[in-house]
């Protein structure tokens, strides 16, 4: 038992290192600078035998954030803890390691029983707790370090009971351990340490693997579970410790891991009203945290909102029953979405307001592929890619946002590729390949006329451009769906390729003409290209492939039309 003791101590120092390193340094650069805006008002004061204006409070605090943003190794950090009362952290290990070895001659001698054995171990924990709760009065640092320790040792100590000489019930061991950690965290609350919070969440959620207690007793481990996180919001509510919220998750999400990747799961039912609770939690501590601290960094609370979204839908995709997961799912998505729609109307933050939106998105996107697959899917993602497009601006009536979310149409295009490449446009035109590409074509052409008309008497070109390429590449499905189209009706592949090739000049022609009397260089622009891709196509594709009557039919037909251009638009000169 001694070599858990020794063992366990060592990993609480390597654990606590690298935060009371950063402690330390943030202690010493705010003295550093103390001192140096003191000595540079003094300077001032006897130069120009005036008052010097105050030093603004929050200097010291602003200096030691800029300086702060060094990058440091871990070892670095290790290395400026260890300076930090090095006297009090080697005789903590040497005391320690004589306890240990006192402990064996004991066990091998046998002085002390069993019984006695735990109890000298949770005396001896109890102690360190108690010896670190009078110090940290005065030295949080050192008080830490004492408190941690002890209720390390007791952990291991009620693990040895229950794993070596079988004493305990899992619960009677996991009431115990709890204890322990719960006085942490008091601990952490009373004089405001970070790192006590965040060893306490870690030591409690270790507490249920160290019972031995049954393996498939799951509802158990979480019940348990969450009365931690609940413990852990208790602190977050009293000392603001946001970053407790998203370790809390983190700790549920390891637990949950091996439920993801099992095959066979025990109680899923009620492990996924567990996760149900779970989230509730995290999404409600989340929503306030953000609500409350309009103007200040909410990096934290927008991390832990958009890992919550993940976590529920891992947990619904793997225990929720097929038959229910999509609406279960839609019902999560109104939850998340009313979410984000308070956040952006109290607040008027756009960050959480994208990151709920993402996630309403992702809980879309999984109940659709629930019910559908193929290409009724893609259909289904294009058409849900428009709506929430529209939506979103009908709501907030910013278009920024909505254009942004216009990124979502990355998806059915991606799936649309598998329709363009299909079989079946060998035998047939109408089918559900057929569809896909229209769907999207006409999908993206008119949210690109939409946003384009809000734009029209407006100055920013950005937004006038996104417009125009949501157009454009709504066009360009219109253009493959038409070649596929005629090649798959018509028995004669060089008659599809001419007639494909002269609609693409006529509409370069009229929109080269439209760019000249309406002004708009992305429009020649993207007219030079259709028109400059039916030229390369005639000229590197086609002459190789198409029959000599065919070639002549289509390279006089395109040639007299782009010749004609001349006698069109020009006036008369005298």
């Amino acid at each position: 038992m001694e070599f858990i003791i020794f063992t366990g101590f060592v990993v609480i120092l390597i654990l606590l290192s690298n935060l009371r390193g950063r402690v330390w340094k943030l202690e010493q650069l705010a003295q550093r600078n103390l001192v140096q805006n003191t000595a540079e008002v003094n300077h001032q004061t006897q130069t120009n035998q005036t008052v010097a204006e105050p030093i603004p409070a929050n200097n010291v605090t602003q200096t030691v954030a800029v300086n702060s943003g060094t990058g440091t190794t871990w070892i670095d950090d290790f290395t400026d803890w260890a300076k930090e009362d090095w006297l009090l952290k080697l005789g903590a290990l040497l005391l320690i390691i004589g306890f240990g070895w006192l402990t064996t001659y004991a066990f091998l001698n046998n002085w002390i029983g069993p019984m006695g054995r735990i109890t000298l171990g949770i005396i001896a924990g109890s102690l360190f707790i108690l010896l670190g709760y009078w110090r940290i009065k005065n030295y949080i640092n050192q008080g830490s370090v004492f408190l941690v320790l002890g209720s390390t040792v007791i952990l291991l100590t009620v693990f040895a009971a229950r794993e070596v000489y079988d004493f305990f019930t899992p619960l009677s061991a996991l009431v115990l351990m709890f204890l322990s950690t719960s006085f942490v965290a008091f601990a952490s609350v009373k004089y405001n340490s970070r790192a006590l919070a965040l060893m306490s969440l870690v030591l409690a959620g270790i507490a249920p693997l160290l019972i031995a207690a049954p393996a498939n007793d799951y509802v158990a481990r979480f019940t348990y579970l969450f009365v931690v996180i609940l413990g852990a919001i208790w602190i977050v509510a009293l000392t603001g410790r946001r970053e407790l919220i998203t370790a809390a998750l983190i700790l549920i999400t390891f637990y949950s891991l091996p439920h993801f990747f099992s095959s066979y799961l025990v109680d899923t039912e009620k492990l996924l009203f567990f996760s149900y609770a779970f989230t509730s939690v995290f999404f409600i501590t989340s929503i306030l945290g953000i609500i409350k601290q309009p103007d200040k960094n909410i990096s934290t609370d927008l991390l832990t909102s958009g890992a919550n979204g993940l976590f529920l839908l891992a947990w619904i995709m793997t225990a929720a029953p097929d038959e229910w997961k999509s609406l279960i799912i839609a019902a999560w998505m109104i939850v998340f979405a009313v979410g984000a729609f308070l956040i952006f109307k109290i607040t008027s933050r756009k960050e959480p307001f994208y990151v709920y939106a993402g996630i309403c998105i992702a809980l879309l996107a999984a109940a659709t592929s629930a019910e559908l697959s193929g290409e009724t899917l893609t259909i289904a993602y294009t058409i849900e890619s428009a709506v929430i497009a529209i939506i979103s601006f009908l709501v907030l009536r910013d278009v920024q946002i909505a254009q942004r979310i216009n990124f979502l149409f990355i998806v059915p295009i991606m799936l649309s590729f598998d329709s363009m490449s299909s079989r079946v446009w060998r035998t047939s035109v109408f089918h559900k390949e057929f569809f896909v590409l229209l769907v999207l074509g006409l999908v993206l052409m008119g949210l690109g006329w939409f946003f384009l008309e809000l734009f029209r008497e407006a100055a920013d070109k950005k937004h006038k451009e996104i417009s125009a390429a949501l157009l454009i590449i709504g066009s360009i499905y219109t253009y493959i769906l038409l070649w596929l189209s005629l090649h798959a009706a018509l028995l004669n592949n060089d008659t599809a390729t001419m007639l494909s090739l002269v609609v693409y000049t006529i509409v370069g022609l009229m929109i080269y003409f439209y760019s000249l009397t309406n002004g708009g260089k992305i429009l020649r622009l993207y007219s030079g290209l259709l028109l400059g891709f039916v030229i390369l196509r005639l000229l590197f594709v086609d002459i190789w492939r198409m029959a000599l009557a065919g070639r002549v039919v289509t390279f006089f037909v395109i040639g007299l039309m782009l010749v004609a251009t001349a006698f069109l638009g020009k006036r008369k000169q005298n």
